[in-house]
């Protein structure tokens, strides 16, 4: 499956760590790492689930079986991205000053599009609930991808407002019924 990211703005996944005059650094080398990828999908998974995390773990993996699906890391496409240091303060709620040593240089990262696939790399799992084939996992993913509409840090900030297309499937008429389906099979499965 191959996912295409649209950047309404700048986003930032920082390392963690930071380095001489910035507080919350990119990897300049991975600006949007396969991990952050899986990640943001598996959320995304699980709000459009409620109430099935088994469905959710049996495409994304869990502690009784990996996940058969590999992400890669985003690659950009067009013009390369453009790194830009941004400066934040935390303001006093009584004064409404600026609070002493809250200054936050973080870098971000101002980009058009990328993309990322997910390849299946392993047999699919067994599961404790109905049949799942490959055509269910490939519709728990994309419809996953298309949940996806921020990423990174600062998101209610106004960074990392994306727009995520899946293709190979895309989500199309059938797609959503085939997913609604399967969710509610898993459901009815659970009641019995």
């Amino acid at each position: 499956m191959r996912v295409t990211i649209t950047f309404h703005g700048s986003f930032r996944i920082a390392t963690g760590m930071g380095r001489p005059g910035i507080d919350a650094a990119v990897d300049r080398d991975n600006l949007l790492p396969a991990s952050s990828l899986k990640g943001l999908m598996r959320d995304s998974a699980e709000r459009l689930l409620p109430g099935l995390p088994r469905l959710a773990e049996a495409v994304f993996g869990g502690p009784h079986h990996p996940t058969p699906w590999g992400w890669e890391a985003a690659r950009f496409l067009g013009e390369q991205p453009v790194v830009a240091t941004r400066a934040r303060v935390s303001l006093d709620e009584d004064s409404g000053a600026a609070k002493r040593d809250h200054l936050l240089y973080g870098e971000e990262v101002w980009a058009r599009t990328a993309e990322f696939t997910v390849t299946q790399f392993g047999p699919l799992p067994e599961t404790d609930g109905p049949p799942l084939d490959r055509d269910g996992h490939l519709a728990v993913l994309a419809c996953a991808a298309a949940g996806v509409h921020s990423l990174g840090a600062d998101r209610r900030r106004g960074l990392g407002w994306v727009q995520c297309t899946p293709e190979d499937p895309a989500v199309d008429e059938e797609l959503i019924a085939r997913f609604t389906a399967l969710a509610e099979q898993w459901r009815n499965h659970q009641h019995v």
